[in-house]
């Protein structure tokens, strides 16, 4: 297996960010609108780091993410810019490259734990990363009602715990506006076959 932190330079797991992080809403969100909103949100682009920890291994990178409707391009750069991972998923075909090699599978998953040795429930995170739970998925709520923490139950998600922070008003393209959030930390408990392994996506941008 070839591991993904074997060739990503390694840093401090805390996320630091350049910008300041979004004020959340003022008064009350209506939770259903919210979520119907969200829901509806299917064609967007996301900028910022993400940080890998497994086990005593972690690694800190720069992120681009663009999703169209479930196909999308996932990039990770190092400091300099330059490319160091890029998955592109399609309905035919996920390719991931990395250090040079070109993998091909017909899921991302696969690919994905082929490089870095952890499983990553793709389809649940595209939804996940807006903050909009899945059926079967267990949430709370903030005092303001938009969505704090997540524990999924999906087949195949391998219990993930998600903690959201910092939501942010981002413009639609008829003029109105959705609550995402801009700090999501993802969390697996150590199992009998894998160690703890946690993700942290701190988002500079959203763009939709």
């Amino acid at each position: 297996m070839i591991r993904l932190f074997f060739f990503l330079f390694t840093v401090c797991f805390l996320l630091s960010a350049c910008t300041t992080a979004p004020k959340g809403p003022e008064n009350a969100v209506n939770l259903t609108a919210q979520l119907e909103k969200v829901g509806e949100v299917h064609q967007w682009q996301m900028r910022g780091k993400i940080a890998f920890r497994q086990g005593k291994e972690a690694a800190s990178l720069n992120l681009v993410w663009k999703n169209d409707s479930g196909d999308f391009d996932f990039r990770l750069t190092n400091f300099l810019g330059v490319s160091l991972v890029n998955l592109n998923v399609t309905q035919q075909q996920s390719v991931l490259e990395a250090d040079g090699e070109t993998y091909v599978d017909a899921l991302p998953e696969p690919l994905i734990y082929q490089i870095t040795g952890m499983v990553i429930p793709v389809e649940s995170l595209l939804s996940w990363v807006k903050g909009l739970p899945l059926d079967g998925d267990k949430f709370t709520l903030t005092e303001l009602g938009l969505v704090n923490t997540l524990e999924s139950y999906c087949q195949g998600c391998r219990n993930w715990q998600v903690a959201y922070g910092n939501y942010g008003s981002v413009e639609l393209d008829d003029g109105t506006s959705v609550w995402l959030p801009h700090s999501i930390t993802l969390t697996q408990n150590e199992t009998s076959d894998m160690p703890k392994t946690q993700l942290k996506i701190k988002i500079y941008q959203w763009t939709l």
